[in-house]
């Protein structure tokens, strides 16, 4: 009760778990400094460190993977959103201390009010899931995210994305080639999926255990 009345970040958290508005997937803001390392060396080498491109961050949390990415991508335009208000001001009051004119952040539930093939990039890092999904005995995920929404996110990203473009989805409950927009894309890195996050199908119920490496798409160029 304490936490709920002094801290307006933990009041959020909460807030998102309980009523979980529309476009809420994970509500929990867990984050560190530098999870994926090898995720954000392959993509500097695909996009080029000193490129002038531009990059959005989904569910940017407190803000730690934007001010990441400004160290692999120096001249580039990296937006992040987050569901999470309180996120948001935590993000802006950090980045008053940088003056770096070239990051923004902005409080949204999804990239509808982005411009179409504007990114080159999007990462969408342990976003589409939702913790409790990794308890014993959970078989279904509806109770808490459908697919249906899962694929309706994936679709607005590559709407946002030019041709070429770069999506990454890392820690999902769900396979981006189980959604029709899937076809779009192909896979350029694999990494050994977590076993902490289970995946379900469209149906939205657990799928049986098995490998999806797919971490980083690249949006087809006759898209």
């Amino acid at each position: 009760m304490w936490r709920l009345a002094a801290d307006r970040v933990y009041r959020n958290v909460m807030w998102l778990y309980v009523v979980r508005p529309k476009g809420t997937f994970q509500p929990f803001n867990d984050t560190l400094a530098d999870r994926y390392p090898r995720i954000f060396d392959f993509v500097q080498t695909e996009l080029g460190a000193a490129s002038k491109i531009k990059i959005l961050s989904y569910g940017c949390s407190t803000g730690d993977e934007v001010f990441l990415l400004r160290q692999y991508f120096p001249g580039a335009r990296i937006k992040g959103i987050d569901i999470n208000p309180a996120n948001i001001a935590v993000c802006r009051r950090r980045l008053k201390k940088l003056s770096d004119t070239n990051i923004s952040f902005t409080t949204a539930n999804g990239t509808g009010a982005e411009t179409s093939g504007d990114y080159d990039a999007i990462f969408c890092m342990a976003v589409l899931r939702h913790g409790s999904l990794g308890l014993p005995g959970v078989t279904r995920c509806d109770h808490l995210i459908r697919f249906e929404d899962f694929a309706r996110a994936v679709a607005d990203f590559e709407r946002c994305l030019k041709p070429g473009a770069l999506l990454v989805i890392r820690h999902s409950n769900f396979r981006l080639c189980d959604a029709a927009v899937g076809q779009a894309f192909e896979t350029i890195l694999q990494l050994q999926h977590d076993s902490k996050t289970p995946l379900f199908g469209p149906d939205n119920r657990l799928l049986p255990e098995q490998p999806y490496p797919d971490t980083v798409f690249r949006k087809k160029l006759n898209v």
